[in-house]
Order: structure tokens, then C-alpha cells, then sequence
């Protein structure tokens, strides 16, 4: 991820694994719902983080 600023990159990360936990529990049949949830919580962490590191910067 170079060339990206820091909050974006922290914040790409922690989506990538938290997407990576959501296709782990798809692949091993956990319920949809969960899933989606994964990917929601996953989003908005994301969003957090990189708006979080705007600030402090």
C-alpha cells in the first residue's frame, strides 16, 4: 500500500481482515445474516479508523 496515507492504509487493512473472518465463516456455512454483519461491521470499522486518522493529522 505505498504511496497511500496512513489512516487509509490502517483502515484498509482492518477491512481486508475483517472481510477475510466474513468469507472464512461463509465458506465454512455460518448463517448469512452473520456474514452480512461481518462485512457491515467490517465497513463502518474501516470508515472510523480512516476518518479518526484525518483528524489526528
Amino acid at each position: 500500500m505505498t504511496g497511500l496515507p496512513g489512516s487509509l492504509s490502517i483502515a484498509l487493512s482492518l477491512v481486508g481482515a475483517i472481510w477475510l473472518v466474513g468469507v472464512v465463516a461463509l465458506l465454512v456455512g455460518a448463517p448469512g445474516g452473520l456474514v452480512a454483519a461481518t462485512f457491515a461491521v467490517g465497513l463502518v470499522t474501516g470508515i472510523v479508523e480512516w476518518r479518526a486518522g484525518r483528524v489526528r493529522n
